[in-house]
């Protein structure tokens, strides 16, 4: 990821020297920080494009200088590290717009994978057949950072998906047309690596038994914003926490 900057939070340094070697063999630019209080001063004179933080430190946590840095600078992906993954501060973190967490202990490869990801902007793709439910839901990613498409038919979602930049998708099962549950099989087709949220206002079980195909989580409907935002975030994790 040539030219990438990268913020490295992390008070254990001998964990940061080797989180930050390798991404620089990956090509990145690393700037490292041993606490929240450094890393914010860092980016206030610097600008990065992702920001890889552990959660515990002694001092401003990883949780605090993610809002901090958001309520500056809501664009930039940040990424949380934590062996605490279902913790209360980890799970309101997860609903505000992190990009995901990474739970230690992690393989070093799927953490260079989560951070490629989050350098491409990947996009989170709505797809149901009501554009009020669509828009909201899609607005709702917008409004705490993170890219999000809506679309209105399983037609649309494929050539949505096809294009490469979405990551995760969310899936009403109840469409005219091609069903929900057909378009997560054509999905695990063409993308079997895009993890998929099913939702509806119906019974959800009864409706994915007509798949054989796996769904990350499944809602029903209304779902409280909180939760699909945690829902998209965990479904970004190589721990899937």
């Amino acid at each position: 990821m040539t030219g990438t900057r990268v913020l490295l939070v992390d008070d254990e340094e001998s964990l940061r020297i080797t989180l930050a070697a390798n991404l620089e063999l990956e090509g990145y630019e690393v700037v490292e920080a041993g606490s929240g209080e450094e890393a914010l001063e860092l980016a206030e004179t610097q600008a990065f494009d992702l920001v890889l933080s552990d959660i515990k430190m002694p001092g401003m946590n990883g949780v605090d200088l993610f809002r901090a840095l958001k309520a500056k600078w809501p664009e930039v992906p940040c990424i949380l590290m934590s062996a605490f993954a279902l913790e209360d501060l980890v799970a309101s973190a997860l609903s505000e717009g992190v990009f995901t967490l990474i739970p230690k202990p992690f393989n070093i490869q799927a953490a260079l994978g989560v951070l490629a990801k989050a350098a491409q902007g990947p996009v989170v793709l709505v797809v149901d057949d009501s554009r009020a439910d669509a828009e909201t839901m899609a607005g709702l990613f917008e409004a705490v950072g993170l890219k999000a498409k809506a679309v209105l038919s399983g037609d649309e979602a494929l050539a949505a998906i096809n294009g490469g930049s979405v990551d995760v998708c969310i899936v009403d099962l109840v469409m005219p047309g091609m069903s929900g549950a057909e378009l997560i099989d054509q999905f695990r087709t063409e993308r079997p690596e895009v993890p998929v949220i099913a939702i509806s206002g119906h019974d959800v079980g009864a409706l994915l038994r007509t798949t054989e195909t796996k769904v990350f989580t499944s809602f029903h409907k209304p779902v409280p914003p909180d939760e699909l935002i945690r829902a998209v975030a965990q479904a970004r994790s190589p721990g899937k926490v």
